[in-house]
């Protein structure tokens, strides 16, 4: 998956659990720290909105903001009966099967 993709998720999912920017950064530095620090949190928030824009985001740190709304009780509230998709590497296929695999999913994704 793509960031992109996972960028309109994470929009998509903020809209659906009402948090804002700024909640979700109290979220996330939650998740990530022990202390509580606010100064912390509204330059955290800043980042997220940039790396929520931006298409040179790392999928993996996209991808544990999705982990962390997951977590969510509002999330689990929802009822969205989604599962998180996660590629797993298979021996068993080679690398142009895996190549052609992935390029008909990011078609599919668009």
């Amino acid at each position: 998956m793509g960031t992109e993709i996972k960028q309109k998720q994470i929009k998509e999912l903020l809209q659906k659990l009402n948090l804002s920017i700024n909640n979700f950064a109290g979220l996330v530095y939650e998740a990530l720290y022990d202390d509580n620090n606010d100064e912390a949190e509204k330059k955290l928030a800043e980042n997220i909105k940039k790396q929520l824009q931006r298409k040179t985001t790392k999928e993996e740190v996209l991808d544990s903001y999705l982990d962390i709304l997951v977590e969510h009780p509002s999330y689990q509230g929802l009822n969205l009966d989604k599962v998180r998709s996660q590629y797993v590497n298979h021996s068993c296929l080679n690398d142009d099967i895996t190549m052609s695999i992935t390029a008909l999913s990011g078609e599919l994704d668009s």
